[in-house]
């Protein structure tokens, strides 16, 4: 081997080595490091439901803001609540934050409508979900929904588009429900 040669293989040595050494720190920083970000499909277990969300995190990622959709339909009706026929939801606004290293709290609110007309805009009730997550591996995760439901009239301060506090769910889930939550893996 010349010298020629064996400087040049030094030099590729060193450049892979130099390249290894500044991408680790990056690759060991996201493994385990859970954030709020993302698309993801939450699948009820042991009930037909579904529904699909897309979280905003701040730079942090430990506080997000989302928007989602029922994609399995979801009827208070089987937890023995009675408000009516409703023919279309709202989207689902959802808040987060982490509470530690891999699990996270969430409040969400979306909004049943009236089947009077196809163009009704009448609220029949609000659906509150408080939900504690837990991060089982990167993209899934694991949460326990407790539903409560709400008449419109429970919205007094001026009608803001939430239950007073104070107020008591008209209905409640007497059970949670368990969902498996998995990221929409990146292209």
């Amino acid at each position: 081997m010349t010298t020629h040669s064996f400087k040049v293989a030094l030099i590729a040595a060193m450049t892979v080595t130099a390249c290894l050494l500044l991408t680790t720190p990056a690759a060991m920083a996201d493994k385990g490091a859970y954030k709020l970000q993302g698309a993801w499909v939450a699948k009820v277990i042991g009930f037909p439901g579904q529904w699909s969300y897309v979280l905003a995190a701040d730079p942090s990622g430990r506080h997000a803001a989302g928007h989602g959709s029922i994609d399995i339909g979801f009827n208070p009706a089987v937890f023995g609540c009675a408000f009516g026929e409703t023919n279309a939801d709202s989207p689902i606004l959802i808040n987060l934050r982490m509470t530690g290293p891999n699990t996270a709290v969430a409040y969400s609110v979306w909004y049943a409508f009236s089947t009077a007309s196809p163009d009704s805009t009448e609220i029949v009730f609000i659906g509150e979900v408080r939900t504690e997550t837990r991060f089982v591996a990167p993209g899934k995760s694991e949460s326990t929904h407790y539903f409560s439901f709400y008449l419109p009239s429970q919205d007094h301060d001026p009608a803001d588009g939430f239950p007073d506090e104070g107020e008591t769910p008209a209905c409640s889930a007497p059970v949670a429900l368990y969902t498996l939550d998995t990221r929409l893996p990146a292209p």
